[in-house]
């Protein structure tokens, strides 16, 4: 962890907490097209009535056909996107409660990464520039010297060699950029990580490998793991346990191996069946 944890002033009952991540009677809606009198059609429910509690150090994955629902959900998580109802609460810490300013210290433990084909690198920096600039803002009163042994550590560990750093996104392979992204995740020092669709767009050798390598990083970074996602068979790779959405509610939840060898809802018999 980088030297300047903001972490220490939160109480450590909520440091400890078993239960990471709570999330309770969520509900997301997306804004329907127009605004004011021109609004041509009403707000659409992306989830409804939603939660879930995933364990410290435990990997929990979400599969929706919906892919905006599961960004939408991201997006809640880390703040980022709005809520319309429920409540998360991430190390006890009630989340929604907290404004921009007192959520910066608990923003700092939650990292997500996100599909490639969203952009979610600067395009104008090189890797070297994008990691320079999260350092700036999580960890401003680290030494050169521990920032370059941070930057190493995360650049190894995410399979990166040193060269990629002086190149730009548009230079890299989807596979390279999903990588960074995941390095630049790390640099913060986040105990929990959200992976929304990050094996998009990616064949069946690219998403394994992407996987593989979220499975080491798991382990290395002693991680707490949400994967959002609408392919089952990632849930299955990465997930320790396995949630099911269907038409914005969770239908189904159970211990991977079981949801997979027998599933209960027909909407997760109709999963399986296609990925068999």
């Amino acid at each position: 962890m980088p030297p300047d944890d903001d972490t220490e002033s939160l109480p450590s009952s909520a440091l400890g907490a078993l239960d990471f991540l709570v999330v309770e009677g969520l509900m997301l809606t997306r804004a329907g097209a127009g605004r004011g009198w021109c609004r041509r059609n009403e707000d659409r429910t992306l989830l409804e009535d939603f939660s879930f509690t995933l364990q410290k150090r435990r990997s929990l994955a979400l599969v929706g056909e919906d892919r905006g629902a599961l960004f939408a959900l991201a997006a809640a998580l880390v703040k980022i996107g709005p809520v319309a109802a429920g409540s998360i609460h991430f190390a006890g810490i009630p989340v929604l409660a907290f404004d921009s300013q007192r959520f910066r210290a608990v923003r700092k433990r939650i990292q997500a990464v996100f599909p490639d084909a969203l952009g979610q690198l600067p395009a104008v920096l090189t890797v070297r520039e994008a990691f320079r600039e999260v350092l700036a803002v999580w960890c401003p009163r680290a030494s050169r010297d521990e920032r370059a042994r941070l930057v190493d550590s995360v650049m190894i560990a995410c399979g990166l060699p040193e060269a990629v750093q002086d190149l730009y996104p548009s230079e890299l392979d989807a596979v390279e950029r999903q990588q960074v992204a995941l390095a630049r995740a790390l640099l913060p020092g986040p105990e929990l990580l959200i992976c929304q669709g990050i094996t998009e767009g990616l064949d069946t050798v690219q998403r394994a490998e992407l996987c593989n390598r979220v499975r080491h990083l798991r382990e290395e970074f002693r991680l707490t793991l949400l994967v959002l996602t609408d392919d089952l068979a990632v849930a299955h790779q990465l997930g320790d346990d396995i949630g099911v959405l269907h038409r914005g509610r969770l239908v189904e939840s159970a211990p991977a191996a079981t949801l997979v060898s027998r599933p209960a809802h027909e909407h997760t018999r109709r999963l399986v069946a296609a990925a068999a």
